[in-house]
């Protein structure tokens, strides 16, 4: 029912926008050639303007409460982290906007994650107010500007779209997750503990020093939802830094057991952990196995890859290829600017020096 509410609301924005278009051309090609010139050149604008505003607002707002950017795409620009460097690159530009940020410091979540999740909405409402202002300004002194009105369907379609409380296939409008949080539904729930636990990263605590019940008191989710998986990778990681292997091997495999609704980066990364324990278990057959899935990531530069090399060459009598191994990972762990990431790091590969 929810499904069939949201695509219903979409169409209705869809046609809503379309009608927009439609009226400000009959209007401008009344008025002339060059005004109907000027409204494409409005109408093309502003499918790059508003989705650029619309982020840039999560990307204000995030800031303003001591959040980094990890990663924001709008139209088709994108920028991302990698190996520790903020990297600009191009996207598909009908693949979904979205800003991706984590915590810098813990501390009052519920706010900071309000405020960062609204910002879209905000600078989207000022970006349609600023664009209807100047046209009707312009209108009532005679000196229409068919750009300006061009600009408009688009630029209320994406805030109309994100205001309404709805999930569509790319996923939660910003309202339904601004929602969530002041209602502490439980995938809010979750998430607001996620990111407790990494703006406490971020200052400097490691997994296992940071409060367990951010990591268990909280609600059971569906396989089906994004944060199903980073809560369960996170326990993973508190397991791991504690030693407890056979509980941080089930938090893995239910991983693996929910591989179909995750990404493939994603289920990358759980096989490279995987090597990584089948490496400690002395398990040569499944460790080369998940090796074959992670090609691509245990050939980055990162502390991450160079320790499960260096644990699967520990395991397996490559002992030449340990020393330099763990000597890279602890030069790039320099870098880290996630200090708990980094302590958490260092912990595993002093077990691997020690083996």
């Amino acid at each position: 029912m929810k499904k069939r509410m949201a695509t219903v609301y979409a169409i209705f924005c869809t046609l809503l926008m379309v009608a927009g278009f439609a009226v400000a051309f009959i209007f401008a090609w009344r008025t002339g050639a060059k005004q109907s010139l000027n409204f494409l050149f409005g109408m093309l604008g502003s499918f790059i303007i508003a989705p650029i505003f619309h982020e840039i607002g999560h990307l204000a707002f995030l800031t303003a409460n001591k959040m980094e950017c990890v990663y924001i795409k709008c139209f088709c620009f994108k920028q991302y982290i990698k190996n520790g460097k903020k990297r600009f690159g191009f996207a598909s530009p009908f693949k979904a906007d979205e800003t991706q940020a984590i915590p810098k410091t813990g501390g009052n979540m519920k706010k900071r994650a309000s405020a960062y999740t609204v910002g879209g909405l905000v600078f989207s409402g000022i970006l349609l107010i600023i664009l209807v202002g100047a046209a009707l300004a312009c209108t009532l002194l005679n000196v229409t500007k068919y750009t300006l009105w061009g600009a408009v369907p688009y630029s209320a379609y994406i805030l109309i779209l994100n205001v309404a409380p709805l999930e569509y296939a790319s996923g939660k409008t910003d309202a339904l997750v601004y929602r969530g949080i002041q209602k502490g539904e439980p995938a809010e729930k979750v998430m607001l503990s996620a990111m407790e636990i990494q703006g406490q990263l971020y200052e400097g605590k490691s997994f296992a020093e940071i409060d367990e019940n951010l990591y268990f008191d909280v609600p059971q989710l569906c396989e089906d939802e994004p944060l199903y998986a980073v809560i369960l990778d996170l326990r993973y990681r508190y397991y791991l830094e504690k030693n407890d292997l056979k509980k941080a091997a089930d938090c893995l495999n239910r991983l693996v057991q929910a591989q179909a609704y995750l990404t493939d980066i994603e289920v990358e990364k759980i096989a490279a952990e995987l090597t990584y324990m089948h490496s400690l278990n002395g398990d040569l057959e499944r460790a080369e196995e998940s090796g074959k899935i992670c090609r691509g990531f245990l050939k980055e530069d990162t502390a991450t890859a160079k320790r499960i090399l260096a644990a699967y060459s520990a395991a397996f009598g490559k002992t030449e290829a340990v020393v330099p191994l763990l000597a890279q990972a602890n030069e790039i762990l320099k870098k880290e600017r996630i200090l708990g990431v980094k302590r958490f790091e260092e912990i595993l590969i002093s077990r691997i020096q020690s083996v």
